[in-house]
């Protein structure tokens, strides 16, 4: 797999999803619909998770990988809504995956109210633990 920053001219309505975008409920309760999910491995790169919540931010590790989704295609407006879901902790970049440009949502590690990091992030233990809750909060 080739990853590394896009030529933005060429950029495309696709999203990397590393942390609770994985997880087609969340996707199709923001969307309303589900959406194509073709899964990648990123080497190089893990999700850190965070103190108190229940996503990650992606950190660069030379040695470590983790694995991914590419969501798509997404209209614009539902681009638009991923990129809001996001929130202040993130920047956005685009990189080319497999043959499709992704934007990705890379962590602000200056940013003051970025919690600390304490460890490595599990979609498993999201799935299990936190997924019913962040689903009934997103409905609230």
């Amino acid at each position: 797999m080739t990853t590394g920053p896009a030529d933005r001219r060429r950029s495309g309505r696709w999203v990397l999803a590393y942390g609770t975008l994985r997880a087609p409920e969340v996707v199709t309760a923001l969307l309303g619909r589900s959406v194509a999910a073709r899964p990648v491995r990123l080497d190089g790169w893990y999700p850190a998770a965070l103190e108190g919540l229940d996503f990650p931010v992606l950190v660069e590790d030379p040695g470590t990988s983790c694995d991914a989704d590419l969501l798509g295609p997404l209209s614009a407006d539902e681009h638009e809504l991923l990129t809001r879901w996001e929130g202040p902790w993130y920047v956005r970049a685009e990189w080319e995956i497999d043959g499709v440009v992704a934007t990705v949502f890379l962590p602000d590690l200056s940013h003051p109210d970025l919690p600390g990091r304490t460890g490595t992030w599990s979609y498993e233990t999201f799935r299990s633990r936190d997924l019913a809750r962040r689903l009934e909060w997103m409905w609230d």
